[in-house]
């Protein structure tokens, strides 16, 4: 009977490791086949980009206006794409903490309301954003502008923000929430020095993600800003943006010289928002050490 027992136990341990080794297996294809996509296509845009890149003067010069034409760069479209990114974030945070703390601190049926809205607009097409905006704002204003484009990347921006703000504020910890009321703290008061700082570094995160989003949207601009060939800090005025240039120069990729700069323009937003979800994941991992330590 003993014997009889091993050899079943023997049994089912090689079919279980049997099963761990199989489980890992298809996680590691998993894995591979998740990866193939982005590497091909970074690898892509990075050898045809690269050169681009390697030129100051990709980042000093404007493109020009003839696309047949040699040189050139993506200054506009670099300072646009970074003027409009800022202005939506600075319309974008502000509401999004707004609307995060409104549903954690209140509830109720308006909160519920509203983040079912928020849920909904994070589901809409950045092309109806755009045009919602070129309706109200662009029609209003007679012209095309960089303001007009801001707004539209913050509506982009506006559910990340607020979905991010919403959670990291959820998991405040209970006996610093009843510690903040115990010692007489008003709600605003609370929040604004209490949860604040405890979940800022999550709070920077969902704006970084937010950014990375917004950043590299190409139709809401398309119906708010239209782009400009030329350098303008004004957004009054059109502006170029990097989502805009590569599109402009990828649709006359017949001629080389459009094709190089629309590549160096992809490989740089790429790089951009690598970079904005690198520091994003940085500061999810060091808030996560620091929870532990304590």
């Amino acid at each position: 009977m003993a014997s009889d027992a091993s050899v079943v136990f023997g049994q089912t341990s090689l079919d279980r490791r049997f099963k761990e080794r199989l489980f890992v297996a298809l996680a590691v294809v998993a894995l591979v086949l998740a990866l193939i996509p982005l590497a091909a296509v970074f690898g892509y845009i990075f050898v045809n980009g690269i050169g681009s890149l390697l030129s100051i003067d990709f980042f000093l010069k404007d493109p020009p206006a003839d696309l047949t034409a040699a040189g050139g760069g993506v200054r506009n479209a670099l300072v646009g794409t970074f003027e409009m990114t800022g202005l939506a974030t600075i319309i974008a945070v502000p509401v999004g903490l707004a609307v995060a703390v409104f549903a954690i601190e209140f509830g109720g049926g308006l909160a519920r309301a509203a983040r079912f809205l928020i849920d909904v607009l994070n589901g809409l097409p950045s092309i109806v954003v755009g045009i919602f905006v070129y309706a109200s704002v662009v029609v209003t204003q007679g012209h095309f502008s960089g303001l007009a484009g801001a707004l539209a990347l913050a509506i982009v921006m506006l559910p990340v923000v607020t979905v991010s703000a919403e959670e990291i504020l959820r998991l405040t910890p209970h006996p610093i929430a009843e510690g903040a009321r115990a010692l007489g703290l008003s709600r605003w008061r609370s929040i604004l020095s209490v949860f604040m700082p405890i979940g800022l570094s999550g709070i920077v995160t969902g704006v970084l993600l937010g950014i990375s989003r917004a950043i590299g949207e190409t139709a809401p601009l398309l119906f708010t800003t239209l782009g400009n060939n030329f350098f303008t800090p004004d957004l009054n005025q059109p502006m170029q943006a990097l989502p805009l240039l590569i599109y402009r120069d990828a649709l006359n990729s017949a001629y080389q010289t459009a094709r190089d700069r629309a590549f160096g323009a992809a490989l740089l937003l790429v790089l951009i928002v690598f970079g904005l979800n690198l520091l994003g994941r940085w500061l999810t991992t060091r808030r996560r050490l620091a929870g532990s330590s304590r």
